[in-house]
């Protein structure tokens, strides 16, 4: 099947049906006999954690990748999506976690590319197209700009209005909300309820469990590849549906020591840093770091929390300001040096800051790392020592599948981001600059990461938490501090914030 400009799919989807589904990869059975369907006008949520199967059944099902056994049935009908364009052919779409759209093209380049057209592409007809789509749905986005320009928010109703320009009728939707702020995540949850009242069928992957409780008609959990259930989500808890994915209870809410602050470790006075733009991102900012305290920097994402990461990680040069590690000058510092003396660091962006998807997990694991005596003895590594450290980590932040030689870009975004703490965490930490450091990470894993943060913390460690998330940032936080603009527009002890306050803070208002 082809997908042709503004062309709707053959017929409604009324019920999909996807039966004992089966598929292997090489040492992993990642998918055992799983049943899943999606009727026109639902939210069906598919959770569970990071390698439990959602990823993989939905690629299935857009034809990324063939079962190896089982049926998906469309109406009644058997069908085979043997690529993506017989899936969108058939009226199915999906949203990936990363989006695939090129930066230098303008948003109605991106929709438009590859889709048959005729001899000629009429952008004109592509942008008209978009103003409707735009207007019902809410999802207001110049198309006249590039990808490169637009927020992270914008970029998504992008890839939402590009599924529905194809003819979507059937949508999959992949940790949607990873990357949104709550206010972008109301705004979301509106089009959803809004494309399943037009009578699409939506699939809501997601960790985040309020979410799911408060977006779907029906929850299927998925745990080691198989179905445990489907419920409602009418009388269903987030311990309850936690309980589902991981097998055993898991704790939500944390208890902790008081905060022992020690010495100075960081201090910041009057930083101010240029943004990707050009731009200043982060206006004159100033702050102080403890041992043995967390220091959680919230804000609406694209308010200079990146740019605060980039001279904290001393990968940016071109700031105004001083930085002072242990009353040291950052910026005199080399990463050797630095890595020597404990910084850990958890960047905002891990596929371009923090992995090598062309790498196996080995190769990932020892980045950074790989002149220690520990691996290297020599000048020659040391293979079976790498091997057990891996297989170690591996074991211990149940990163899924536990295959060294596994390639990077084989993991879920979960468990790439697993990899990347268990590197950071495999070493004494005396600073750490973690930010989102649980997006995209299951709601077991999220538990142990905590764990980790506090006791790094009752250790003495340093950390500052960069995160959109209130709720991890009042969960882990001795101090809060909030920027908007670029400037810390409000600050607290963690015993005095509320969710109130700091949705204040985040929108430029003043407590």
């Amino acid at each position: 099947m082809n997908a042709y400009l503004g062309t709707p799919p053959m017929s409604r989807i009324d019920h999909l049906q996807m039966q004992g589904i089966v598929k292997r990869f090489p040492g992993v059975l990642a998918l055992n006999g799983v049943d899943f369907d999606v009727r026109s006008g639902e939210i069906h949520a598919l959770l569970g954690e990071n390698g439990a199967g959602k990823s993989t059944l939905m690629k299935l099902l857009y034809g990324l990748t063939q079962p190896d056994a089982g049926t998906i049935l469309l109406n009644g009908e058997a069908v085979k999506n043997r690529s993506p364009i017989e899936a969108i052919g058939r009226g199915i779409g999906m949203i990936h976690q990363h989006f695939m759209l090129v930066p230098s093209l303008t948003v109605a380049e991106n929709v438009a590319l590859g889709m048959q057209h005729g001899w000629r592409t009429d952008l004109n007809t592509v942008i008209a197209r978009l103003g409707e789509l735009s207007e019902r749905y809410n999802l207001k986005v110049d198309p006249r700009r590039p990808i490169w320009q637009l927020a992270v928010g914008e970029q998504q109703r992008v890839e939402i209005l590009r599924a529905l320009y194809r003819g979507a009728e059937l949508l999959i939707l992949d940790e949607p909300t990873a990357v949104l702020t709550p206010l972008e995540v109301d705004h979301l949850f509106d089009v959803l309820r809004q494309m399943a009242n037009d009578g699409r069928a939506l699939v809501f992957i997601s960790h985040k469990l309020h979410e799911v409780l408060a977006i779907s008609t029906r929850i299927t959990v998925l745990r080691d590849g198989q179905r445990v259930d489907t419920i409602s989500p009418q009388g269903a808890t987030r311990l309850k549906l936690a309980e589902m994915m991981v097998g055993r209870p898991v704790t939500l809410e944390y208890d902790r020591a008081p905060c022992d602050r020690g010495d100075v470790r960081l201090e910041l006075k009057g930083v101010s840093a240029l943004s990707n733009r050009g731009d200043l991102g982060l206006k004159e900012v100033s702050m102080t770091l403890c041992a043995g305290e967390i220091v959680g920097v919230a804000g609406v994402s694209g308010n200079g929390q990146h740019e605060l990461v980039q001279v904290l990680m001393n990968v940016a040069r071109d700031y105004d300001g001083k930085v002072l590690l242990d009353g040291k000058p950052l910026r005199d510092r080399q990463t050797y040096d630095l890595k020597q003396k404990g910084l850990a660091v958890v960047p905002t962006d891990r596929l371009k800051e923090a992995v090598v998807l062309d790498f196996c997990i080995r190769e990932n694991y020892i980045l950074g790392h790989h002149w220690e005596n520990e691996f290297v003895s020599h000048g020659t590594f040391q293979r079976p020592k790498i091997q057990a450290a891996v297989k170690t980590a591996l074991e211990t932040f149940d990163v899924r599948p536990r295959e060294p030689e596994w390639p990077m870009s084989g993991l879920s975004g979960g468990n790439q981001q697993k990899v990347v703490l268990a590197r950071e965490f495999a070493r004494p930490v005396e600073l750490l600059v973690a930010a989102q450091p649980t997006r995209g990470v299951d709601i077991g894993a999220i538990e142990f990461i905590h764990a980790q943060f506090i006791q790094k913390r009752d250790e003495g460690a340093s950390i500052v938490l960069v995160s959109t998330e209130l709720e991890e940032i009042l969960q882990l936080s001795d101090r809060i501090l909030v920027l908007y603009e670029g400037k810390i527009q409000g600050q607290c002890l963690r015993k005095d914030a509320t969710e109130e306050t700091l949705g204040l803070w985040m929108t430029g208002g003043q407590q």
